[in-house]
């Protein structure tokens, strides 16, 4: 008997959910494809109320060995639909496991509907881990731009640094944010403090955003766009002629 098969025999001997959560803690320190074969049982074979105390570490052991190896649609699905019936705990974790997956596997579009997702949590380290994953794309998926501002919209520094760097490629520069914002009414999803972080990593002089206001000014924005981003330009100008 291999020792896959004394595991799954002490798996189906397991009677309460800390036995099982024991049994894969064990298994997470040494990752490996052939454990495939155990999460297999695991998925098929025990009650979904069992399945459901045990998720969290069996999410974390196929984060370990997506990071080595590459992991088939079952896999994947299991992730994906957890994802959107469960705990913002176990969301994190499949967060987390995507990270750790999209070293070694190309992403799929339910995969990026889930990062994409993950970007409007309220929790700041499923939106974080959202951003990491992001971070390795070599070629960056169509995303919302009313999205990645709404990233944005913190006081969180690592989250506004790591949405700013997925932003640039993206937007380019000055003239390619005022043409974005404008295009579907992206605008819209404007607040001060959206405002502010976009002209500190767009805009390095009083006459730069001079041309900013200018396109605002000329735009068929609303009113109240408007006046937040021109009481917003002002002051950065101000700041500009005061350093010289």
């Amino acid at each position: 008997m291999d020792e896959i098969e004394k595991i799954i025999i002490k798996i189906r001997n397991a009677t309460n959910p800390q036995e099982f959560n024991n049994i894969l803690i064990e298994l997470i320190k040494k990752p490996n494809i052939e454990l495939l074969a155990i999460i297999d049982y695991l998925l098929d074979s025990i009650p979904i109320t069992m399945l459901e105390k045990v998720k969290l570490n069996l999410i974390f052991l196929l984060g370990e060995i997506g990071n080595i190896s590459v992991l088939n649609q079952k896999y994947l699905n299991f992730l994906i639909e957890s994802y959107y019936n469960s705990d913002r705990w176990v969301r994190n974790e499949i967060i987390q496991a995507f990270l750790q997956i999209l070293q070694y596997n190309e992403y799929n579009n339910e995969i990026l509907e889930i990062l994409k997702y993950a970007l409007n949590e309220d929790y700041t380290p499923i939106k974080k881990g959202a951003l990491n994953a992001l971070m390795l794309f070599k070629v960056l998926p169509k995303i919302e731009l009313k999205t990645l501002l709404k990233v944005l919209d913190t006081d969180n520094s690592e989250i506004v640094e790591k949405g700013i760097l997925i932003l640039k490629k993206y937007v380019q520069n000055g003239n390619d944010l005022f043409g974005r914002l404008d295009t579907s009414k992206n605008y819209t999803i404007l607040s001060k403090s959206i405002i502010r972080t976009l002209i500190i990593a767009y805009f390095d002089s009083k006459d730069e955003l001079e041309s900013f206001r200018e396109n605002i000014n000329s735009s068929e924005w609303e009113d109240k766009y408007k006046v937040l981003c021109n009481t917003e330009i002002t002051s950065f100008q101000n700041i500009f002629m005061k350093k010289g």
